[in-house]
């Protein structure tokens, strides 16, 4: 199997560049999440919701092109079906680093399901893996140790993560092909 490259690196030096707080996870997992209540913001409030995530004046404009891609790209994964959804986090060896960047991924994610704005009732399977996404934004990375049992349950716990994700947008914004609904990269 081929994947793509991992854009994490990339977007974490733009965001870096441009002063930003938050790293690429936490952004990924805000747009999955805005994008996962049904959301479908339009250019110019994605790039407010992204400079307030980063605690930035105002986005420049390559960065907000790459998060407006990952978005689309996020949004197409989410819709298509064939489960090739992944969450964006970085190829680090140090597990305390990835399990802190799984945190964050689910803190931007939670963030942005909030600002979605979800109107409907969740089922009980959403509801439940919310707050088990709640729980793993709260993860302690310092508590992490380097041992083959804690690298499985990482694993474990992103598959998880990625699943429930799959299956909440699948829940509330439905895998409908609307390509008139996606954010416009321009």
């Amino acid at each position: 199997m081929t994947a793509a490259a991992n854009p994490f690196d990339s977007l974490a030096n733009a965001i870096l560049a441009a002063g930003g707080v938050a790293d690429p996870s936490e952004l990924h997992g805000f747009a999955c999440g805005v994008l996962s209540a049904g959301a479908r913001p339009d250019k110019k409030r994605w790039q407010q919701e992204l400079a307030d995530l980063m605690q930035l004046e105002a986005v420049p404009a390559d960065l907000n092109r790459d998060f407006l891609q990952l978005a689309q790209d996020s949004l197409a994964h989410l819709r298509n079906g064939e489960f090739d959804f992944q969450l964006l986090l970085p190829s680090d060896e140090d597990i305390a680093a990835r399990t802190q960047t799984l945190g964050h991924w689910c803190q931007g994610f939670l963030l942005g399901f909030g600002i979605g704005n979800y109107q409907g009732e969740l089922e009980a399977t959403s509801r439940e893996a919310l707050e088990d996404i709640g729980s793993i934004a709260q993860v302690d990375a310092d508590a992490v140790e380097a041992t083959d049992d804690m690298e499985k349950q990482l694993l474990q716990v992103q598959e998880y993560v990625r699943v429930a994700v799959m299956n909440i947008f699948t829940e509330t914004a439905g895998p409908q092909p609307d390509a008139g609904s996606a954010p416009t990269v321009h």
